[in-house]
């Protein structure tokens, strides 16, 4: 696999990312929210400075070591990269050749403005094909797709959407191979925003944006938001087999070469396989994006019980795709702070409460404090006491919004019966359940209301969770239930290895 990164594409600072002077020649990178500060020695100041702008990544080169330290503040979402062609604002050429995959069963109905919309990208016919593969469907759906300029494979039987995708990725001609739902509508530009991510060699597997086809009830509106399939507005990074990053496959651009290497999805998986994958290929080495371009609008179920029970049949995956990868796991990060500060504040809810919440107050003036006095020796422009308390408090929020979201997720089956055989604990248990629903409702923005979104959003969790628990019986682990903890840390520099090979390789 190719290590080295074709010339083209900057690296910029992520949202509210600074570069700050140390109290040296160094710099501080600072991130605000949760609430870092990466000490950072003047050689990386002086390129990250250009981040600002636009730090072209010809001037790193193939220095393996500094671009390796550019993609791991990358992956903490420090930094962003954008190909070439995103960030000049210029036409894209579209120098590769792509096959797009459709697989369909029983879609008569459907399959028509699919195709249509791929017909009307905004990308050259030269440069692609369209195969459909019909999986067995007993209606007229293939006949429908003969009507299209498209090929067109017709399976036997019904063998399933992974195997479907196998059989049109084995006769796929291009270099990159696209798969698309037939319940989706692809946006004009969906190639042309999408394609250019390629630009760098190690990447293998990139997913776009997931939008809602339907907008008419108060589940579509939800759905718009709240969909497994909508990854969120920030660009991700995955690689190595730490990373649990997947995007799925309704929108979803690999390398032919890479997919069939990988050994495609698996055709036993019916839910699931678009994850299967993306951990397979991670940890072969291989490097995937997701990035809130490339839109394709999806036509989800939109009615109550078949929508949930698909988040039941997500759950029973769940533990099954824990058990093939050994090494997946949540991830937390560690803050010791942050951790007595909820603590206090959770306990504080059910007994002494005049006790303990001020005891919760004065842990987080205590750390800000502390913070505030090691900002002030790194950096000669430190931030001000009520910058960082404020941000001290938005990431013990950040904080307690993943742990309440996991408890309920994965524990509300247990909690109920408690809370009604204990009085006392009903207040903590419905606090648990409420932060994490409003917190998701205030940064989603859904286009309905709070009581409606609550609901479908608590209903999400309990059929989610039934499924994993369901799935982690047949399975026989309770991997699921597991959470490690990393420390976050706040004041950080590069290690010294780092430090000496970025400051011996980069030219000052």
């Amino acid at each position: 696999m190719a290590t080295d990164l074709t010339p083209g594409g900057k690296f910029f600072f992520g949202p509210g990312i600074d570069l700050h002077p140390g109290s040296d020649d160094t710099g501080v990178l600072i991130q605000p929210d949760p609430l870092r500060a990466i000490r950072v020695n003047p050689a990386a100041r002086r390129l990250l400075a250009k981040c600002r702008s636009g730090l072209p990544v010809s001037e790193i080169g193939n220095n393996g070591n500094v671009l390796a330290f550019f993609d791991a503040l990358c992956q903490a979402r420090l930094l962003e990269w954008r190909p070439g062609l995103w960030a000049e604002g210029i036409d894209p050429p579209f120098p590769s050749a792509v096959s797009i995959i459709v697989p369909v069963y029983n879609r008569a109905h459907e399959i028509g403005e699919c195709l249509a919309s791929l017909l009307a990208l905004n990308y050259p016919e030269s440069r692609r094909e369209i195969i459909v593969v019909d999986d067995g469907s007993t209606d007229h759906t293939a006949d429908v797709a003969a009507a299209y300029p498209v090929r067109l494979l017709r399976l036997t039987d019904n063998q399933g959407q992974s195997a479907a995708r196998n059989h049109g990725a084995a006769a796929a001609t291009g270099d990159l191979v696209a798969f698309m739902d037939s319940d989706c509508i692809a946006d004009p530009d969906w190639l042309s925003e999408l394609v250019p991510c390629f630009q760098d060699n190690r990447v293998a597997l990139v997913g776009g944006f997931v939008d809602a086809y339907y907008s008419q009830t108060r589940l579509d509106r939800f759905e718009a938001v709240g969909s497994p399939l909508n990854m969120g507005d920030g660009a991700l990074i995955g690689a190595g087999d730490k990373s649990v990053l997947y995007v799925p496959t309704c929108n979803l651009l690999v390398r032919r070469t890479a997919y069939l290497e990988a050994g495609g999805l698996d055709p036993l998986l019916r839910v699931g396989e678009d994850v299967d994958l993306c951990w397979r290929m991670m940890n072969a080495g291989h490097r995937i994006l997701y990035v809130p371009r490339g839109r394709v609008k999806h036509k989800h179920r939109n009615r109550f019980w078949p929508g949930f029970f698909r988040r039941f049949d997500y759950g029973v995956s769940e533990p099954a795709l824990y058990a093939a990868h050994a090494r997946a796991a949540k991830r937390f990060p560690w803050q010791t702070g942050g951790v007595l500060f909820l603590g206090l504040t959770g306990l504080g809810t059910v007994v002494a409460p005049m006790i303990l919440l001020p005891a919760a107050g004065a842990v987080l003036l205590v750390e800000a404090a502390l913070r505030k006095q090691g900002m002030d020796r790194m950096t000669a422009a430190p931030l001000g006491f009520r910058t960082i308390l404020r941000a001290t408090l938005r990431s013990h929020l950040l904080l307690a919004f993943y742990l309440t979201h996991h408890i309920i997720r994965y524990h509300l089956i247990w909690l109920a019966a408690p809370s009604i055989l204990i009085p006392r604990l009903a207040p903590l248990v419905l606090g648990l359940m409420l932060f994490p629903t409003a917190v998701s409702y205030i940064r989603k923005r859904p286009r309905t209301d709070p009581v409606s979104y609550g609901f479908f959003f608590i209903m999400e969790q309990l059929f989610y969770g039934a499924g994993v628990l369901w799935g982690s019986v047949r399975q026989g682990h309770l991997k699921c239930y597991r959470i490690a903890f990393a420390n976050a840390g706040f004041l950080k520099k590069t290690g010294r290895t780092k430090w000496t090979l970025f400051r011996a390789n980069t030219k000052t």
